[in-house]
């Protein structure tokens, strides 16, 4: 894996939001309504490339552990970024503080700062306390979701996700279920593997739900 962060570049069709990965990794930055900006999944390697990129985009305000188990650069991210307020789902403050000595903030610090048709959503039946990013035709996820290696138009499971990620799993699958139909997304932001860019995207998703009940 490389050691370092690639810059952050904009994500096509996304106006407003920015990533860069490391490996298999990936962080996204989301321009805030004020102008700064708040980082999705801080990923380990922060160098110059990636410093001087977000520089260039905007002032890091928000610091975002998305669930309890996107951790690991965050006591990193803190230091670089010392005035950022740190943010992350009230059932993982606990475990959180815990394995990184600091102290989070609920999301709802930074509701009243994202774009209007930007939400965040909390999918019920998860025991990792995962929060979503919702925007007009896309998700941005956390570990439910990933990108295929290599095919920027297939999403697939983490292997460990339904044994580690799901707690009841009718419930989560109802709602998912239900949220497709509500906004479907053609373009997957994940943590894990590349975009994925397709029309059918909703039906993917749908049928990797199906795998999990």
């Amino acid at each position: 894996m490389p050691t370092e962060l690639t810059a952050f570049t904009p994500i096509t069709g996304l106006d407003g939001f920015y990533t860069a990965t490391r490996g298999g990794l990936r962080c996204t930055a989301i321009r805030l309504n004020t102008g700064d900006l708040c980082l999705y999944s801080p990923v380990a390697g922060l160098g110059d490339t990636a410093m001087a990129s977000l520089d260039a985009i905007g002032k890091v305000a928000f610091l975002f552990a998305p669930n309890q188990y996107h951790n690991k650069a965050l006591v990193e991210y803190e230091r670089r970024f010392p005035d950022a307020r740190l943010i992350a789902p009230q059932a993982c403050h606990a475990r959180l503080k815990k394995i990184t000595g600091l102290t989070f903030e609920s999301t709802s610090g930074i509701e009243q700062t994202l774009p209007e048709d930007i939400r965040l959503v909390a999918p019920p039946g998860l025991k990792t306390g995962e929060v979503w990013v919702i925007a007009p035709g896309a998700w941005l996820v956390v570990d439910a979701f990933a990108g295929a290696k290599g095919d920027g138009s297939r999403a697939q499971l983490l292997k460990t996700f339904p044994r580690y990620g799901v707690g009841d799993r009718g419930i989560y699958a109802s709602w998912v279920q239900d949220y497709l139909k509500v906004a479907p997304p053609e373009l997957l932001v994940p943590c894990h593997g590349g975009l994925v860019q397709a029309a059918n995207l909703p039906d993917q998703l749908m049928q990797l739900i199906n795998q999990i009940t």
